[in-house]
């Protein structure tokens, strides 16, 4: 996977001359001294040798996000869409406004529906027919705003401006003074900060021949005030530039429809985040939040899910996958995410459904819920995209969507038990009502013992129990993504994930038939003949994007140890290998109670079927997260006065401390880079405090 483009072979080099890198605008100071260039798509930034953070092997994450905001900005338009046109079939294919004025006037409008299609009928109280109104009212989309917390260099920023339609603002937030300086120079570079477009003219009515304007009402009466579609489109085509097979874009590499700006905001993310927590006022709620952070998201779960508006989607990345999915650091897990990691060959899929808990839960006490669109255990992270609405029914139904698991530390049987459930019952009427009830537990002995082997039972969760994966949102995004193959680098994996995202049943946890036969000491099976045994005992399997080889099904896992009992009948096993008292003695000597049949069934393969790629080795050494961002140092002399800090050279940074030496005065303050920073330096000053009072 490779992050550089055609137009610039070696994205990390040092350029000669801004005016040489395509889709920029030379800066007027021209390079910045100590600075390397990174060029994805059309977006070239600058990147500082210290002070701002960018994981270049997260190409892949940056692409998805584009092709998932891009898919779920056409769903939004799509279902306000169908708001628009049954109130307006409601209205009798009239504004509010119209109607009003229809009905002072005498006049009665027949519902839409009732009419054949693009028909109106206006009626008068002594039912003579009236002309309908004379424009047709269209729908236009209102635009959205998307909200960076932890925007770093702001490559991520700069790419959704633009390469999503329909974007007016992208806030990029950060912490960091040098990584703002370094989002402002990248934003200039890209030509899509707030004063790089040209004001739009107020829309001003049609004229008619006799010299008198028509009002043309958009919206509940309101008149449009921005320049339509077809002015946007005529503008954007006489600066487009085409390529040889990609699509028509501006100066700056704009992909058609995509206007967007970069707003810069230096601060705490939180509460950024929490100044847009308004429904409406000029710090209203934000369409989409991305949360990357370095490490967990756990801190910024609250302010983000608060900030975004009904039906947006938030985007989230955790990195700490040797908390979410290790072997280690329960106590970490459980005050993160509100839940214990499963120690499981199934445990990063538990990582996902740790933190869907924490963010179901987080927006619960809001009386908001979640939908998981797509959710993707990838290379060194999770990456969840997830809808947020406001719905107190939706959100009683939680407790019957979480639960804890026990697994067995033998043969890794799960059993789950969900907290709550829901019961459905008939009025005498015909009306169904539900209620919520509490789950029937198992006892203390049946939950300590897995029934398979009599290994013993380990707790894991709470987690999400429900789908993890919107099956008809993937294939969406896939339908999209091969009108811009060219323009993702890594549109082979993006296609891979997709689909077997689209095929992954919602049902919790898989298993590996490499997994299975080491329980009772065989050889492995091959995977169509366990698929078949599957499929003709009337079950459903497909892959999981989690880990290759991997089965997902809705078999019981004693069905699957029937399989492995029913291939030793013609493969025996070496008993006298097995020690006694192991649970695999027990596994084998447990008698069937399912019929196996191997016949081989035409539906078996699960094979890739073009150029996609579903498990992607590293293709390049040292393949994983990277390095935090360095801290910058700065001298502060013993004065009263105003503190001037300076920026100390790269070259004198060594093991985050430097001693600096200036007119007889010695000091290492290090400036915070990162909200981890913040909370550690605070610590540290603490404990030096409370050292000195036990000094004195």
């Amino acid at each position: 996977m490779s992050t550089s483009t055609s137009t610039n072979p070696n994205p990390n080099q040092t350029h000669g001359s801004p005016s040489e890198i395509p889709y920029t605008i030379p800066l007027p100071e021209g390079i910045p001294k100590g600075h390397t260039t990174h060029t994805e798509s059309t977006t070239t930034i600058f990147l500082p040798k210290a002070g701002a953070f960018l994981n270049p092997v997260q190409h892949y994450n940056r692409d998805m996000s584009v092709a998932v905001i891009r898919a779920w900005n056409e769903l939004r338009k799509e279902e306000l869409e169908a708001k628009f046109r049954k109130k307006l079939a409601k209205n009798g294919g009239v504004s509010k406004k119209q109607a009003k004025k229809l009905k002072q006037d005498g006049v009665t409008v027949d519902e839409q529906s009732n009419l054949p299609d693009g028909a109106e009928e206006v009626q008068v109280k002594d039912e003579q027919p009236v002309a309908g109104p004379s424009t047709e009212r269209k729908f236009r989309a209102p635009s959205i705003n998307i909200l960076e917390a932890l925007a770093a260099t702001g490559l991520r920023s700069i790419r959704y401006a633009k390469e999503i339609p329909n974007v007016k603002y992208v806030l990029a937030n950060d912490l960091s003074p040098s990584a703002c300086e370094a989002m402002r120079r990248n934003v200039t570079f890209n030509g899509v900060g707030e004063d790089s477009l040209p004001t739009r003219k107020p829309w001003q009515p049609p004229v008619k021949e006799d010299g008198t304007s028509t009002p043309v009402e958009n919206g509940e009466g309101e008149v449009k005030e921005e320049s339509t579609t077809a002015d946007v489109k005529v503008e954007s085509e006489e600066t487009a530039e085409v390529e040889d097979g990609l699509e028509p874009k501006d100066k700056v590499g704009r992909r058609p429809g995509c206007r967007g700006r970069v707003k810069i905001n230096e601060g705490d993310a939180c509460a950024f985040m929490y100044s847009h927590r308004s429904p409406v006022g000029p710090t209203s709620r934000v369409d989409v939040v991305d949360l990357d952070p370095y490490g967990t998201a756990a801190p910024f779960i609250d302010a983000a899910i608060g900030c975004i508006s009904d039906g947006g989607l938030l985007a989230i990345t955790c990195t700490d996958l040797a908390v979410l999915a290790g072997q280690q650091y329960p106590e970490k897990c459980y005050s993160n995410y509100g839940g214990v990691n499963v120690h499981a060959e199934y445990t990063h899929e538990a990582a996902l459904r740790l933190v869907l808990h924490s963010l179901a839960t987080c927006a619960a006490r809001y009386g908001r819920y979640i939908t998981p669109l797509l959710s993707f255990s990838i290379d060194f992270y999770v990456r969840l995209f997830v809808r947020i609405n406001t719905g107190p029914e939706q959100v009683k139904r939680l407790s019957s969507k979480t639960g804890v698991v026990y697994t067995c530390n033998f043969c890794e049987t799960s059993v789950i038990q969900p907290f709550g459930r829901i019961v459905e019952r008939e009025t005498a009427k015909g009306v169904v009502r539900e209620s919520f009830k509490t789950h029937a537990g198992p006892t203390a002995k049946n939950g300590s013992n897995c029934e398979e082997c009599g290994g013993t039972m380990h707790l894991g969760g709470p987690l999400w129990l429900g789908p993890i994966q919107d099956p008809e949102f993937a294939k969406r995004v896939m339908k999209d993504i091969p009108t811009q193959e060219k323009e993702y680098k890594t549109f082979p994996r993006m296609l891979g994930m997709l689909s077997l995202a689209a095929q992954e049943l919602p049902d919790p946890f898989f298993f590996t038939a490499n997994r299975v036969a080491k329980c009772l000491h065989m050889s492995s099976m091959p995977l169509n003949k366990i698929l078949s045994a599957l499929l003709n005992g009337g079950y459903k399997i497909s892959r999981s994007h989690a880990q290759a080889g991997a089965i997902k099904t809705d078999a019981p896992r004693s069905f699957i140890f029937d399989i492995m009992r029913e291939e030793a009948k013609t493969t025996p096993i070496r008993i006298d290998k097995i020690a006694e008292g192991s649970p695999a003695r027990k596994l084998i000597s447990k008698p069937m109670t399912h019929t196996i049949d191997f016949t081989p069934h035409p539906d078996a393969s699960l094979e890739r079927t073009g150029k996609e790629t579903f498990y992607q080795i590293n293709p390049l050494p040292n393949w994983g997260p990277a390095p935090r961002a360095k801290s910058i140092q700065v001298a502060v002399p013993p004065t009263t006065e105003k503190r001037k800090v300076d920026e100390v050279d790269d070259s004198k940074v060594e093991n985050k401390k430097t001693k600096i030496e200036d007119n007889g005065f010695e000091n290492d303050v290090i400036l915070p880079q990162t909200q981890e920073d913040v909370i550690a330096l605070k610590v540290e000053k603490e404990m030096d405090e409370e050292e000195m009072m036990n000094l004195q």
